[in-house]
């Protein structure tokens, strides 16, 4: 006796379309997580604000990791049909709940569908804003005068950095620039080497050197990925703003640290305002949407002096996101909605039931273990329906016996 059984696994379509639905809320209680930690961390230094906001965007990249594995694993949508019989299915009453599951699915192809066009428009934003990027670092270039070269090295040592680092003036950038990881350069507009005085693009150069010494741009490239895969998610693209917002914050304190004026950035940062860029590349110091903010953070003398109450609230907010994790991970259709498809060629009603157990995670047993071979097809169906239908035929089975 021959036997066949095949197990349509979910397509892993449907496991991408849910978790990318499931995003949506689960990423706003992340960003809400993120910006009461932030608030409550108002005084607290740059950089660990940074890291609190980045650690926001991972976060919300793992639930929906851990989101699409689940319904990978667990979930499918189906119906389930005997063939053995020429009478139509009953047609299943369905919650509202279930109706609107019901109607997403129908439309869960073209939403994914809808979610790969954008991130391929969205990747081609990218390498064409890192071919502008190449562009700019090894074209229309000027040589560097020595006495600039000797200071830049200086500052880069004086910062902490031990490698070599490259300054290029460039004579079409638009605004100072950092560019590359492994061998990163420094690009410095001709515009702000004739228009500053030394002071202030030495602050400059800080302010980029900062950007490499604590990785940026590889960093960014992480950043950039993510933003990427949740293009239509506002929650996570706020998040992001707060990453960009707090990296440059950090940047500048560093700076100031290294020159100790923060008069003298403050009025670089006006400077750098007024000279109308309007050209945004890589990791540049001109914001003019947050240019008071950072002119007014340098001289606030509350910041880097958390209270206690601040860092209560702040471990309040981040054990309120580990919450968060644990639903978002369980963030998945219970085993009354999931479904199995099978397709059945001589097989006991009984070993079909031990098939569905195993697909839906249930333990459930027919009254009569009937060992008469039969032929299904079972598609689309959940498993609370699937488990239904085996027992009725079953038991059907027993009343003509």
């Amino acid at each position: 006796m021959e036997s066949v059984m095949n197990i349509v696994q979910q397509d892993w379509i449907h496991s991408l379309g849910w978790a990318l639905l499931h995003s949506l809320w689960q990423h706003a209680l992340i960003a809400l997580c993120c910006g009461l930690t932030l608030v409550s961390l108002r005084q607290e230094n740059a950089n660990y604000r940074y890291l609190v906001a980045a650690g926001s965007s991972v976060l919300a990249l793992f639930t929906s990791t851990i989101t699409f594995y689940k319904y990978q694993k667990d979930n499918s949508e189906i119906v389930m049909r005997p063939l053995a019989t020429n009478e139509p299915a009953t047609p299943f009453s369905h919650s509202t709940i279930g109706g609107i599951v019901d109607f997403i699915n129908a439309y869960l192809s073209n939403i994914t569908l809808l979610w790969l066009l954008g991130v391929v428009i969205y990747a081609i934003k990218i390498l064409f804003d890192y071919n502008n990027c190449q562009h700019l670092k090894n074209n229309n270039l000027t040589a560097t005068p020595e006495k600039w070269q000797i200071i830049f090295d200086s500052l880069a040592h004086k910062i902490g950095i031990k490698s070599t680092i490259e300054l290029r003036i460039s004579l079409i950038a638009m605004a100072p620039c950092v560019i590359g990881h492994l061998k990163p350069v420094v690009l410095l507009p001709i515009k702000i080497l004739l228009g500053m005085n030394q002071q202030q693009i030495e602050a400059i150069l800080l302010h980029e050197l900062a950007h490499i010494r604590r990785q940026d741009y590889l960093l960014g490239i992480v950043q950039t990925f993510i933003k990427a895969i949740f293009f239509f998610n506002p929650f996570l693209i706020w998040i992001s703003s707060q990453i960009d917002r707090e990296r440059e914050h950090a940047c500048d304190d560093i700076a100031v640290t290294i020159n100790q004026n923060p008069i003298l950035f403050a009025n670089t940062l006006k400077e750098l305002a007024e000279m109308n860029y309007n050209q945004k590349i890589a990791m540049n110091i001109t914001h003019r949407k947050h240019l008071l903010q950072r002119i007014t953070r340098l001289f606030d003398a509350r910041k880097n002096k958390p209270s206690t109450t601040t860092r209560s609230t702040a471990s309040l907010s981040i054990l309120l996101t580990g919450l968060l994790v644990a639903l978002c991970v369980n963030a998945t259709s219970d085993n009354s909605g999931k479904t199995i498809s099978l397709d059945v060629t001589k097989i006991s009603a009984h070993e079909v039931m031990k098939e569905v157990n195993k697909k839906c995670g249930t333990t459930e047993v027919l009254a009569k273990a009937d060992n008469d071979e039969v032929s299904l097809k079972l598609e689309d169906i959940t498993c609370k329906d699937a488990i239904k239908l085996l027992k009725d035929f079953a038991a059907g089975n027993s009343e003509q016996q």
